[in-house]
């Protein structure tokens, strides 16, 4: 590791605890549990990692792919966060778009787990694999979220803008470069050493700016267009699902 690529590290890691810190102090991580806990998970995992990089190097490469393993599951809980922070005042259209998004992510993560249960595909080869695939399926639903947030002039607050707008840069990053490393191999590998530590320096930053002080709750809408577009649809799912019970019915019956 080079002296510029260490000192990202060390800055990396000196943000993260500046973040930590200033949760505790001001309080945030009562409001956004998830990213707190995805946040302190990286940094005591950059600690760990560092020691272990400095002194028992042969442990690093074995070690690193199954903490990247729970890293990515606390990622999948900051996007499903998310969607809590910005629909949270939407009780329909909320949770239908959080158990959706749960679903997704769990299938994706089962199918990856079990691919790798009854094959023969080394570890390291099956979470490259599974982390491009969760990230894709984030960057996408965040995509979607964003459409939403432009359609239905959702509110958004200091937090929530922060954490989307960081995670977003991150999500995306990673999704590059995952795609280009696969398809180019090793030799794309100076180059992603070099762009996701800068990506990553960004989404820090815009972490510290927006979760650095307390916010004010966003303006409450006199009318909720999302919500009166989920009661139509939930409206029109029941009626389909009755109708085609009733057709299923009339099908048995002899």
């Amino acid at each position: 590791m080079t002296s510029y690529a260490l000192s990202f590290w060390l800055a990396g890691v000196a943000l993260e605890g500046t973040i930590l810190v200033r949760a505790l102090v001001v309080g945030w991580y009562k409001k956004c549990p998830f990213f707190f806990g995805y946040l302190a998970c990286v940094f005591v995992q950059d600690v760990f990692f560092l020691s272990v990089y400095s002194f028992k190097f042969k442990y690093y490469k074995p070690i690193y792919w199954y903490a990247e393993f729970f890293s990515l599951l606390m990622g999948c809980g900051v996007t499903w966060e998310i969607f809590r922070l910005i629909l949270g005042r939407y009780p329909g259209a909320g949770r239908m778009a959080r158990n959706v998004l749960a679903i997704v992510l769990l299938t994706v993560l089962t199918k990856g787990l079990v691919g790798a249960w009854n094959g023969d595909i080394p570890w390291t080869v099956t979470m490259v694999e599974l982390e491009r695939n969760l990230r894709a399926i984030q960057a996408l639903s965040l995509i979607v979220l964003a459409l939403l947030i432009a359609y239905y002039r959702v509110p958004l607050g200091r937090y929530a803008k922060g954490i989307y707008a960081g995670y977003g840069i991150f999500i995306a990053t990673m999704v590059m470069t995952l795609t280009l490393r696969a398809s180019i191999g090793q030799a794309f590998q100076a180059a992603w050493v070099f762009v996701q530590p800068h990506c990553y320096a960004a989404s820090l930053g815009i972490w510290c700016v927006a979760l650095w002080s307390d916010e004010q709750s966003p303006v409450e809408q006199s009318q909720s267009k999302i919500e009166e577009d989920y009661q139509s649809l939930a409206l029109l799912t029941r009626r389909s699902l009755v109708q085609a019970r009733e057709f299923l019915d009339r099908a048995i019956r002899p």
